[in-house]
């Protein structure tokens, strides 16, 4: 297994060029730059700016490949740059957002996985019941309907029937943990309902898979409880699937949180990403995207070691 993780650690830094490639001729793709961004932000307030200097002034005004390699010598020694707009480097930024969104993907992980296990071994255990048939009914219904929606809903409703709006200030854990449950367990909430709904169907589905297999008919025969039969044999021996599905779902927690921190205003990296993408701030979103990639891959080298705990028959080599 460790030359398995060396092997894959060694991939990461093709991968990692690669992603740089990627974003950064992105990034200037986008109708629009960062230069006109500035001079419109000055001249709304009536300062006159001169183009050509404040492209000197970022460096844009030397050829794109010199500029990707003066940024991306920098990346290597772990400098990222500064914000175009912030006055911050962007380090200092990923530092101060990133644990607000990883808090935010993390409660949704934990419920979404402690919701949606139980209620698939459930129906796996009641196949066919009437409670199975309705468990699948409100999974299709949580797969069906738009987060964004639910979310709008939640936050309408409650404030126009009961005066009730979740918090807008953001308040550290550490500093008040119920202030700061208040404003995350709504929007994590709203987040994992689809991951229920997907999770709960493939551990029904895959748990009624094994439970035809002989070693389970065997287990049974021997007169060994429900609970032991469902947990011991046939729970485990389908956690492949759903270790991927969790993984996948671990892996999209940065982006996936764009849509409820702009909703709910948390003050995460997914908001800034969005507002750093309008106003074209590169060094920013580059920065962003790298640790995303990153991430993205240690969290896949992880779910594939988490296979060879779940079944020592898999092989990593």
């Amino acid at each position: 297994m460790v030359k398995y993780i060396i092997k894959r650690v060694l991939l990461l830094i093709p991968a990692v060029l690669l992603v740089c490639i990627t974003v950064f001729l992105l990034m200037r793709l986008i109708p629009g730059s960062a230069v006109d961004a500035i001079v419109y932000k000055y001249s709304s307030i009536g300062v006159e700016v001169d183009e050509d200097a404040v492209r000197a002034q970022l460096g844009l005004d030397k050829p794109a490949a010199i500029q990707f390699f003066v940024w991306f010598k920098d990346v290597i020694q772990g400098n990222l740059g500064d914000s175009l707009f912030q006055n911050k480097s962007v380090h200092s930024i990923l530092a101060a957002e990133l644990p607000v969104t990883f808090e935010l993907g993390i409660i949704t992980i934990i419920l979404s996985t402690v919701i949606s296990i139980p209620l698939g071994l459930l129906c796996a255990a009641r196949q066919d019941s009437g409670l199975d048939i309705i468990l699948r009914v409100i999974a299709i219904i949580f797969l069906s309907i738009p987060v964004f929606w639910i979310a709008t809903m939640v936050l309408v409703y409650p404030a126009a029937w009961w005066g009730y709006a979740p918090p807008a200030d953001y308040v550290g854990f550490l500093e008040n943990p119920w202030k700061n449950l208040q404003m995350f367990l709504i929007p994590a909430l709203l987040s994992a309902l689809g991951q229920v709904g997907m999770q709960m169907r493939l551990v029904r589905t895959q748990t009624l898979e094994v439970m035809r297999q002989d070693y389970v008919r065997t287990a049974w025969s021997k007169g060994l409880n429900e609970r032991t039969v469902l947990f011991g044999y046939a729970f485990r021996n389908s956690m492949i699937p759903t270790i991927t599905m969790i993984g996948g779902s671990v892996s999209s927690l940065i982006g996936g949180s764009v849509i409820m921190e702009n909703l709910f205003n948390i003050p995460g990296i997914g908001k800034e990403v969005v507002a750093a993408l309008s106003s074209r701030d590169y060094p920013l979103v580059q920065g962003c995207v790298i640790i995303f990639a990153i991430y993205v891959m240690v969290i896949n080298l992880v779910v594939d070691i988490c296979y060879k705990w779940a079944d020592p028959r898999v092989s990593l080599e």
